[in-house]
């Protein structure tokens, strides 16, 4: 249909498709003498290659480093009421060298072009950046930093609750984290401790836990029919939840031996189809079909 070649960077796991839209983060071109590169939520047509910058991240200048004062990997976009808001979440550099950092959230009406809350600072000093998407559950904003998971108030930004996972070492993980009917649900991204969990998005207290997984999960997580599926950068296996009881299910390894990397399942459209995942190894494609839980 089009395409379109654009100075800047960005993240190639961020787009998020709202209505007729794309949006996704991007380090745009320098914006003051000493280099630093200016962040920003972006908006594209779907067909066509006209796109306009939304607002830019207010990243506080601490400390400069490769470019940037801070990170912007990624936005929960949302309508409402018949306004499209963006929820966003950054990191302000405070020492590099130790790993050390602020974490923010704006929230953005982009249909009205006003702040719902310019700048919201979490309380912890942390250590990695927020990669995953934050989840909406009713009110809320699950906002996954590091080993930190934080509930906050979408309206305001005002912390409701804190879970800190692991020690404070970056060798621990990262949790990732996703919402199925109101459900929250995360899983370990990197790091020795492998684990798939279930948290009371009101509190963030463990509603189940499996330690039993290949865990180091890729960024994504699906669900179908009350099932969790993800696939494991531990051991690159299939892993099947049921989430109402926390079992593990089945893991698959892959059939030619070289690991799964991406999976995404589909829901079965027309009588006598059958539910589907489908996934990638290093030299496969592979579809299997889903009967119930089987």
């Amino acid at each position: 249909l089009w395409k379109d070649a654009r100075k800047g960077s960005s993240h190639s796991d961020d787009v998020q498709i709202v209505g007729d839209h794309y949006y996704y983060s991007s380090y745009e071109l320098e914006k003051n003498e000493d280099g630093a590169r200016a962040q920003v939520l972006m908006r594209g047509d779907l067909l066509s290659p006209d796109f306009e910058m939304l607002v830019e991240v207010p990243i506080e200048p601490i400390q400069l480093f490769g470019g940037a004062y801070g990170a912007f990997y990624t936005s929960h976009v949302y309508t409402e009421n018949g306004s499209t808001k963006a929820f966003i979440p950054f990191s302000e550099n405070l020492d590099i060298y130790k790993s050390k950092a602020f974490k923010s959230h704006i929230s953005y009406n982009i249909s009205s072009k006003t702040y719902n809350f310019k700048k919201v600072r979490l309380p912890d000093t942390l250590n990695l950046s927020v990669i995953t998407r934050p989840v909406k559950i009713r009110d809320k904003m699950i906002v996954s930093a590091g080993d930190f998971i934080y509930g906050v108030n979408r309206h305001t930004g005002k912390l409701i609750w804190t879970r800190k996972e692991f020690a404070g070492k970056l060798s621990d993980g990262r949790l990732m984290t996703a919402g199925y009917k109101n459900r929250l649900f995360a899983a370990n991204h990197n790091g020795s401790r492998r684990l798939a969990m279930e948290l009371n998005p009101d509190t963030g207290k463990t509603l189940w836990i499996d330690a039993g997984n290949g865990g180091h999960i890729n960024r994504v997580m699906y669900f179908l029919n009350d099932v969790l599926y993800f696939v494991s950068r531990g051991d690159e296996r299939l892993y099947a939840y049921d989430i109402n009881t926390g079992k593990m299910l089945w893991k698959l390894k892959s059939p030619d031996d070289e690991g799964f990397t991406v999976m995404q399942v589909r829901k079965a459209e027309k009588p006598g189809e059958t539910d589907m995942l489908v996934a990638c190894t290093w030299k496969m494609l592979i579809v299997l079909s889903l009967q119930g839980s089987t």
